[in-house]
């Protein structure tokens, strides 16, 4: 009996035993276990441990504590078995000056806060779980993952994309190599008798979960689900009107003849792209992106973004992944855009736009950068007032930036940025005030080989006839 007892506990054992080992817990630690440190939409944060992945449109990994961005999504997955609880450990830092961070996730699909706002925890089945941080943003110390072992010859479950974020409609596509795919969109978990078997991609217009499942040989594969949410967006009549949304802001602009004053990519691929209407001028800006607008062209239709306002000065039409497109805008050729003719005190009042400073002297004010180099700042002074004549586009014409106080300089330029209530005029065009605007005329280069620029910084071919500028001078190329 005892011996009989003692088998039947040790049978007990090793049921357990097997049960421990038919999971896994995947620990994620801040400051250890890092991803990138971008924060950026168009940059989607990553981080990868024992074959679970952490993907998050806008956080960041890198960090002390990891971040996440008040209305970033992020996506849990792994590729060798399904996640059955998830739980995000809030930071000490936050509790300390900012308790209860840990709600800005919603409690929606499956995840819960507890009582003492410490943690949020998801409890499920599947190989891919998302979360938003819908209400605020979120500092989390630890992220702990649970997979359960993939069972033998197990069928892998669908794998579904398209745009999370949409505001008209998104298409869905579902894969899963070899097997039939049945799938729902109201919650519901699919199975073979339910109403949608998968043909070809289809779309959603309002919010929802698709939940989906693989069948193949009489076998069938546990549930994938990705939430697809529907973003209200107001819609704003004029440039104007929308710089008056809150920072922050998603918002549909109407285009009315608007007009590409300048377009200028960094080194680092950030699109700048300044736009004026009749009511006043934004930029538009994509980090990493480019909308592949064009100078001058003329803009009719409606383009969605993300309002904010650059060093809290310079508003801005931010790129949103999966809403910002061209998809509604019309465009056309358009003649060279304009500038506003402005005195020193209005272009604090200009930001963004096309401008002219006139028949203005330099005031050349020496100091040095951080190396400890002696560096020259132009401005235009009057009065009170002033305004930095600065290089901001990095136009090849201007590195030098060899201007004197003595002479009389036509400035065109975008009024790009603000510092310490000084604005900066970006130099598109800096021309001496000569009877014919040209300071030195002559008709023949003096190094064909040397790249050749316009006024307008832009490099030109040896055809290209008017005015233009080699080797550090100005000259009309016949």
């Amino acid at each position: 009996m005892k011996k009989n007892l003692r088998n039947a506990f040790i049978a007990v054992l090793a049921m357990v035993g097997v049960s421990a080992n038919a999971q896994t817990l995947v620990t994620f630690t801040a400051g250890t276990d890092k991803g990138k440190q971008t924060m950026v939409a168009s940059d989607p944060d990553m981080m990868t441990k024992s074959d679970v992945t952490i993907k998050s449109n806008k956080a960041a990994f890198a960090t002390a504590e990891y971040r996440f961005a008040k209305r970033s999504t992020t996506n849990f997955s792994c590729t060798t078995g399904n996640i059955t609880k998830i739980v995000i450990t809030e930071s000490a830092k936050a509790s300390k000056k900012n308790k209860n961070q840990i709600t800005g996730f919603n409690s929606e699909n499956g995840w819960v806060v507890d009582g003492d706002a410490k943690t949020a925890t998801w409890t499920g089945e599947a190989n891919s779980v998302e979360v938003i941080a819908a209400n605020n943003k979120v500092y989390a110390d630890k992220i702990v993952v649970t997979i359960a072992a993939a069972a033998p010859a197990a069928i892998a479950p669908p794998t579904i994309s398209g745009e999370t974020t949409f505001t008209e409609k998104t298409t869905v596509t579902l894969t899963a190599e070899g097997a039939k795919i049945y799938y729902t969109t109201n919650g519901d978990v699919p199975t073979e008798k339910s109403e949608f078997l998968y043909t070809k991609p289809f779309d959603l217009t309002a919010t929802a979960t698709v939940k989906a499942i693989a069948v193949k040989e009489g076998k069938t594969s546990s549930v994938a689900e990705k939430t697809f949410t529907k973003e209200e967006v107001k819609v704003v009549n004029s440039i104007a009107e929308y710089k008056q949304l809150t920072a922050k802001e998603k918002a549909t602009l109407k285009l009315n003849d608007a007009q590409v004053l300048y377009t200028w990519t960094t080194n680092k691929g950030n699109t700048s792209t300044y736009v004026r209407d009749n009511s006043g001028a934004i930029l538009f800006y994509q980090a990493k992106a480019n909308l592949g607008l064009k100078q001058n062209e003329m803009l009719n239709g409606e383009i969605t973004g993300t309002f904010d306002l650059y060093n809290k000065r310079i508003p801005e039409l931010v790129y949103a992944a999966g809403l910002t497109n061209l998809d509604k805008v019309e465009r056309a050729a358009g003649s060279d855009a304009k500038p506003k003719a402005i005195k020193v005190g209005e272009a604090i009042d200009n930001l963004c736009d096309l401008v002219a400073l006139d028949e203005v002297k330099f005031t050349i004010e020496k100091t040095t950068n951080k190396k400890g180099n002696p560096v020259k700042n132009f401005y235009v002074v009057d009065g009170n007032k002033k305004v930095q004549i600065y290089n901001g586009f990095h136009l090849a014409a201007y590195n030098d930036m060899a201007f004197d106080a003595e002479t009389e300089y036509n400035v065109v330029g975008i009024v790009g940025s603000v510092y310490k209530e000084v604005p900066s005029i970006y130099i598109i065009k800096v021309e001496k005030n000569t009877a014919d605007g040209i300071n030195t005329v002559a008709t023949e280069t003096i190094n064909a080989n040397a790249p050749m620029y316009n006024l307008a910084g832009q490099r030109v071919g040896k055809n290209y006839k008017g005015v233009v500028i080699q080797n550090g001078k100005k000259f009309i190329n016949k």
